[in-house]
């Protein structure tokens, strides 16, 4: 227990601090994957020698993960970090961390995780709905962006608004823009305009990391519930 204990710590603070890196800059260091890995090895080896467990699982859940990060990756454009967190979750964790016992869990852990992440992202809708609400900001992209001043577009930002054929048409999906863009809103008198965050699944995957280690694998919830 205790030896999982910190591997779930250790974990998350290298989880928000890649986060906050990948938040700030949109690149992480490999060097975090690498040391994630190297203290995994020897906490792994304290934890088979207090209580053993299922090398054979471990290496085939390893495996596996290994082809669905690298299958995520080359063929869905799943982001390289996210799929070195995957990666390092599954050797981290060859079995299901075991810290509450009102915990469901899943087969895999790192499965769990990635599952969770997809599960915990769109909440980010009722936050950005709950905000513009206040504001007073209604309209069709209020679930996904706000509006700032024209000329105070935060950094890995994405418009979904802009002039086409000489009228402001706003959409759902995002586009990048450049000076061009922005010049062309300004000249029809635009001084707020609505923007998306372009935010980094690492950030989702640490919330899906907290979620998989208490709740657990929210769809094994979800049926459990129903069942």
């Amino acid at each position: 227990m205790l030896v999982e204990t910190v591997k779930v710590l250790v974990t998350l603070l290298i989880f928000i601090r890649a986060s906050i890196e990948d938040l700030k800059t949109r690149e992480i260091d490999d060097r975090i994957w690498l040391f994630m890995i190297a203290l995994a090895i020897p906490l792994n080896v304290i934890q088979y020698i207090q209580e053993p467990f299922n090398l054979t699982f471990a290496l085939i859940q390893f495996v596996l993960i290994f082809i669905l990060a690298n299958v995520m990756y080359y063929l869905l454009n799943f982001g390289g970090a996210d799929c070195k967190a995957l990666i390092s979750l599954s050797i981290m964790f060859p079995i299901y961390p075991e810290i509450f016992e009102f915990t469901v869990k899943g087969f895999i852990f790192a499965l769990s995780v990635l599952t969770d992440s997809v599960i915990f992202a769109p909440l980010i809708s009722l936050y950005f709905f709950v905000r513009n609400a206040l504001k007073g900001d209604f309209a069709k992209t209020m679930f996904i962006g706000y509006k700032v001043k024209i000329d105070e577009i935060p950094k890995f930002h994405n418009l979904l608004e802009w002039v086409e054929n000489g009228k402001v048409v706003r959409s759902l999906r995002g586009i990048e823009f450049d000076s061009k863009v922005v010049e062309e809103l300004k000249s029809l008198g635009v001084k707020e305009v609505w923007v998306t965050p372009a935010l980094p699944f690492l950030v989702f995957m640490t919330f899906g990391f907290i979620v998989a280690v208490t709740l657990g694998d929210l769809i094994f919830l979800i049926l459990n519930r129903i069942t």
